[in-house]
């Protein structure tokens, strides 16, 4: 147990502030209504409502300034989704005049041996 906090960090009760709980109740409330209106069955409701909730939930810790904001995520998801997966040695210098002297051997494909398996 700590016993040690700062001045301005809220109390906490099994691990969520006053403003968690009242998050989660919320949430709990909202995931209620949802499955009692729904004209849906009650997996697919609860999943869409689930994924709404966490969706929102991303967007407003963004926002608030904690976090990576939704517009730059989306931009390193899709600059992750279009990069090259194989990496190739460059012919030049980096922008920080990084450069490999000679490009690495090429690789054997891995055998029983190496991988630590005997047969």
């Amino acid at each position: 147990m700590q016993t040690f906090r700062r001045l301005n960090d809220p109390e906490r009760y099994y691990g969520l502030s006053w403003r968690g709980w009242l998050g989660c109740a919320t949430g709990g409330g909202i995931l209620y209504l949802a499955v009692r209106i729904s004209p849906l069955g009650v997996k697919p409701t609860i999943s869409l409502t689930v994924i709404t909730l966490a969706f929102a939930g991303t967007v407003l810790y963004g926002l608030s300034g904690q976090a990576i904001g939704p517009a730059r995520f989306l931009i390193a998801v899709i600059r992750h989704a279009t990069a090259r997966k194989e990496l190739v040695c460059p012919d030049r210098p980096d922008g920080l005049g990084l450069v490999l002297d000679a490009a690495p051997p090429e690789s054997q494909p891995p055998t029983a041996e190496l991988e630590g398996r005997s047969e």
